[in-house]
């Protein structure tokens, strides 16, 4: 696998996996009530426990993640979990087509869709394309 294919899988796979990891602290799981988020919400748990399953091996790495888990909104913990995942890639190929296809089940399943929007202000005019789901306050 290309230097480019292993940066672009180790860049979605933190991109997904830190609003999963932040649902997971807010304990936010519970909130998800459709058949296709449920299935979304599956495929980011599965990328997520492969990840994390290669993660714990070693406990410089174990640190990272542990790290992610807590802020997954970091940037710098993002950047370290992404240089990580590249070196794991790099020196495992099994591991970096397994995540490949995991990114692809999980871009299907619509987990690279879900987001969380906060608008504060004077908000004109928003429009929304495709269904909203979850809580939504107007």
């Amino acid at each position: 696998m290309d230097t480019l294919a292993i940066a672009t899988i180790a860049s979605t796979t933190v991109s997904l996996l830190s609003p999963y990891l932040k649902l997971v602290g807010e304990n936010l799981a519970k909130e998800i009530g459709s058949k296709a988020g449920e299935t979304a919400w599956d495929k980011a748990k599965q990328l997520y426990e492969k990840v994390k399953s290669k993660f714990t091996v070693k406990p410089d790495t174990a640190k990272v993640i542990s790290a992610l888990e807590k802020s997954p909104n970091d940037s710098d913990t993002q950047a370290a979990v992404r240089f990580h995942l590249k070196e794991m890639m790099e020196t495992d190929s099994d591991f970096a087509k397994e995540l490949a296809n995991l990114l692809r089940e999980t871009s299907e399943a619509g987990a690279d869709t879900i987001f969380h929007t906060t608008i504060n202000g004077n908000v004109q005019k928003l429009v929304q394309m495709g269904n909203v789901y979850g809580d939504v306050r107007i």
